[in-house]
């Protein structure tokens, strides 16, 4: 295989890898504040009305 391939595709799988991990750390600091992902909608405190 291509020297220039191989690094083209292993860099797509780090910055993936980045992104999901980055993500990852950013719902967990959250929920250690107490924030859940409702939160950042902009949904909390709300009810909803049946």
């Amino acid at each position: 295989m291509d020297t220039a391939l191989l690094v083209v595709i292993m860099s797509i799988v780090a910055l993936h890898v980045a992104a999901l991990a980055g993500g990852g750390l950013v719902l967990g600091i959250m929920r250690l504040l107490g924030r859940g992902p409702a939160s950042v909608n902009g949904a909390e405190g709300r009810e909803s009305i049946h």
